[in-house]
């Protein structure tokens, strides 16, 4: 009798082969433990250094990948943000980016917006610009609103 590779479903064997060789260096499941963190992190430090280069079987499985680890980072490491305002998630995040006031302001579309939102004078971006923000910045749109019966002042 000779030895018979099981089956392969369908759907399987229509996945890219970068996928698939993905999968089989790290399976996506649900992280466990640190060191399952530490070793997804490290596939996502990899894929992210070839931005732009992806091919589609890669793209996808860092998608899923990035969403494992987030999902772990958000059980494990809670972010408490009752205190922090909108003004200073959006210097946080403008700062970590690199990104100047000119750069922001191209990304809302007003750089006096941004230099608004930057100093404090406008409390909350409008909704069009939350969700570029979230886009480019990918984060919930929670974090640039002010928590309800938070002062009006709360920069």
């Amino acid at each position: 009798m000779k030895n018979r590779l099981p089956m392969v479903p369908e759907a399987v064997a229509a996945l890219p082969r970068s996928y698939l060789a993905l999968m089989g260096e790290f399976p996506l499941c649900p992280l466990k433990n640190r060191a399952e963190y530490d070793r997804a992190a490290r596939i996502i430090h990899r894929l992210a250094l070839r931005e732009g280069e992806l091919d589609a079987g890669e793209e996808a499985y860092l998608e899923v990948l990035e969403a494992l680890v987030e999902r772990y980072d958000s059980e494990h490491y809670p972010i408490i943000t009752d205190d922090v305002s909108p003004t200073q998630v959006l210097r946080m995040l403008v700062e970590q980016a690199g990104m100047t006031v000119t750069e922001l302001g191209q990304l809302l579309g007003s750089k006096g917006a941004a230099s608004e939102l930057l100093s404090g004078k406008r409390k909350e971006p409008s909704k069009a610009q939350i969700a570029k923000l979230c886009q480019r910045f990918k984060v919930d749109a929670s974090a640039f609103l002010l928590p309800a019966g938070a002062p009006a002042h709360a920069a």
